[in-house]
């Protein structure tokens, strides 16, 4: 048994994965393992990060087809070992201590740790600069001073503390998240009828804190999200559509209701 699985879903994101797993080292020993589920990547994808040389091994996953973020996460789940699943996107670089910051959260207590996100856009050719050169700690201070904080962290903050856990229930994410494995497994994990563009992670949330687990925010665990180009139309017709659903799995719950229905008009419009 590990103390914790990274677990990273991917799709044909290369050049940022990269760069996620090389924020990485230093971080990794044999209590931490790394596993990549790789989401309908091509075969081309597949075998360039094979030639990536990183100072730790990775576990993959390989689904041949996109099976979504629910199932691609739920792969890897199920590959880990760890005792604490620390849930990282393929486009997050993690600060420094990120790994250990979310193990030692969990020694005492029953949580779901989310940390904090700071937004940084990088061109493909300072990416591959950081590849190459890795990162030091000016390159972290760096990224830091570069990053301009979530969008409405002020307001949230101000709403999680006057709400508590009662808006905690359904804002969990997992861009950056840890959970035990044995509370996924007992929660049933995410739920796979959820398709395209969010939602499900609320969902998983909303499950953990109905099964007694309380949400807690370290805002000092931080990754940077390496901004890039998304269909959000698109996003918004998949985002509405798993609302939709989510609220019908609720509908006996009327302050969770109203809160997610308040955030998602505030939000997404």
């Amino acid at each position: 048994m590990k103390e914790a699985s990274i677990v990273i879903p991917t799709r044909d994101k290369l050049s940022r994965l990269h760069l996620v797993l090389k924020a990485l080292e230093g971080q990794i020993n044999d209590a931490v393992e790394v596993v990549i589920v790789f989401d309908g990547c091509s075969d081309e994808v597949v075998k360039r990060f094979n030639d990536i040389k990183l100072p730790y091994k990775t576990i993959t996953v390989i689904h041949d087809s996109n099976v979504g973020r629910a199932r691609a996460r739920n792969s890897g789940i199920l590959r880990a070992c760890g005792e604490i699943v620390i849930f990282l996107d393929d486009d997050r670089i993690p600060c420094a201590g990120f790994v250990t910051k979310h193990i030692n959260r969990h020694k005492n207590g029953r949580y779901m740790v989310i940390g904090e996100r700071a937004e940084i856009h990088y061109s493909e050719e300072k990416l591959l600069e950081i590849c190459k050169t890795g990162f030091s700690r000016q390159v972290l201070e760096q990224m830091r001073k570069n990053s301009v904080k979530e969008r409405y962290n002020v307001m949230k903050k101000a709403a999680r503390a006057i709400l508590g856990q009662a808006i905690e229930r359904v804002t969990f994410t997992t861009g950056n998240s840890s959970v035990p494995r044995n509370e996924l497994l007992k929660t049933g994990m995410f739920d796979e009828n959820f398709s395209g563009w969010g939602v499900e992670d609320v969902d998983l949330g909303y499950r953990l804190s109905r099964n007694g687990l309380r949400a807690v925010r370290d805002y000092s665990i931080v990754n940077y999200h390496l901004l890039h180009p998304v269909d959000t139309g698109k996003q918004k017709i998949e985002y509405w559509r798993n609302f939709s659903y989510f609220m019908k799995k609720i509908e006996d719950d009327r302050m969770s209701r109203f809160i997610m229905k308040a955030l998602s008009i505030f939000m997404y419009g």
